[in-house]
């Protein structure tokens, strides 16, 4: 996949006060850290963010990062969004933490899951579940895919289709041992099922009614051999 870059600064004041001004004027707040290495608060401009995420909201973005630390030569780094904050009022982006990779070197990652195709059974009325939505999966930076992509086209009504199932990328191997897990299944229409439900509870109602019906047949013969034993008398 071909990587993206982005520029930062190094922060070094933090607090809440600080960072409103820095969003104020237009600056957003984050962080980046990684396996055995500490965490360095940095800062990005507003703009320059937006539209990188643009990109990253779509999928798994391996990115260049050039830190600059004031008026010296930016360090280089590589790394993938591993969190966003938003404001929940305004949904504008407040603060990001990105997680540093090294190429050349496999780490983990979560990809989304990309359905491909019309599921077979949905022609037949069924009703397609996505029950998988993203995966963790491991390889190096320079191989990380924007998604995984399912193609469900083949699955009837009933049927599923398995992780197995899936052809990963070269070099991309999910961290799942079980490969039997349903990623998306086709299910019988609720319509269905529940007339099937209704069918079943009306043939119980008429098992019942038939054995009123003996109770009552029974005691109807039970009433007429009284009634012979007292004419009898």
């Amino acid at each position: 996949m071909a990587m993206m870059e982005l520029a930062a600064n190094y922060r070094r004041d933090t607090g809440k006060g600080i960072n409103r001004r820095r969003r104020t004027g237009g600056l957003i707040p984050g962080v980046i850290y990684g396996k055995g290495l500490e965490t360095r608060s940095i800062e990005f401009e507003t703009k320059l963010l937006e539209k990188f995420l643009e990109t990253a909201r779509r999928g798994t973005v391996v990115v260049r990062l050039i830190v600059r630390d004031g008026d010296t030569e930016g360090k280089e780094s590589f790394a993938v969004l591993k969190e966003l904050q938003s404001n929940p009022k305004t949904s504008r982006v407040t603060h990001v933490d990105f997680y540093e990779v090294a190429l050349g070197q496999k780490f983990r990652v979560v990809v989304p899951i990309r359905i491909k195709g019309k599921a077979a059974g949905t022609e037949l009325g069924g009703v397609l579940e996505v029950l998988m939505r993203s995966l963790e999966v491991e390889c190096t930076p320079d191989q990380v895919p924007e998604f995984i992509e399912a193609d469900v086209s083949s699955i009837g009504i009933g049927q599923s289709l398995s992780l197995g199932s899936i052809e990963f990328p070269p070099g991309v191997v999910p961290t799942e041992k079980d490969l039997r897990i349903p990623v998306a299944s086709v299910q019988t229409p609720k319509e269905e099922t529940k007339s099937a439900g209704e069918g079943a509870d009306g043939e119980a109602g008429e098992g019942a009614s038939v054995a009123e019906g003996s109770e009552k047949d029974d005691a109807s013969k039970d009433g007429a051999k009284d009634s012979s034993k007292k004419e009898k008398k």
